[in-house]
């Protein structure tokens, strides 16, 4: 949420080859994670991973991962729930800016993980994300 209860930066996106985009979220280097060690990206014996999702100004986007991936995988957004690992994140971004949201994922292991994502009320989309797992 755009507030002082969430910890966020009002940016500038730009985009690069690596970033995932989906509609009016990216994460900044995430397609480059399906190759590059997990060392290099978090820490893999707890499985936690660091990077800011940006959405686009305005935009409310709802990001989640299937019941059949809870076990193995969370997103770990969320300043006022402590960065737990959780199923489903809303990301509101800022009326007048495009807004960086701090956080990252929960990964067991190197997999392919879906997320489905959705932005301002229309159907979801499917996208897989490899998590140092080569190509999905």
């Amino acid at each position: 949420m755009c507030g002082p209860r969430e910890a966020h930066i009002k940016v500038v996106s730009s985009r690069a080859a690596d970033d995932l985009v989906a509609g009016a979220i990216s994460w900044p280097g995430l397609r480059a994670w399906a190759t590059a060690s997990p060392t290099t990206n978090g820490d893999p014996a707890t499985g936690d991973y660091k990077v800011g999702a940006e959405v686009k100004a305005g935009a409310v986007v709802k990001v989640s991962i299937p019941d059949s991936f809870a076990a193995l995988a969370g997103l770990k957004y969320g300043q006022g729930w402590g960065y737990s690992p959780a199923r489903s994140v809303t990301f509101h971004a800022c009326a007048d800016s495009d807004t960086a949201f701090i956080g990252g994922f929960h990964v067991a292991g190197r997999r392919c993980v879906p997320l489905d994502i959705a932005a301002n009320g229309r159907p979801p989309t499917r996208v897989t994300v490899s998590f140092f797992a080569g190509p999905c």
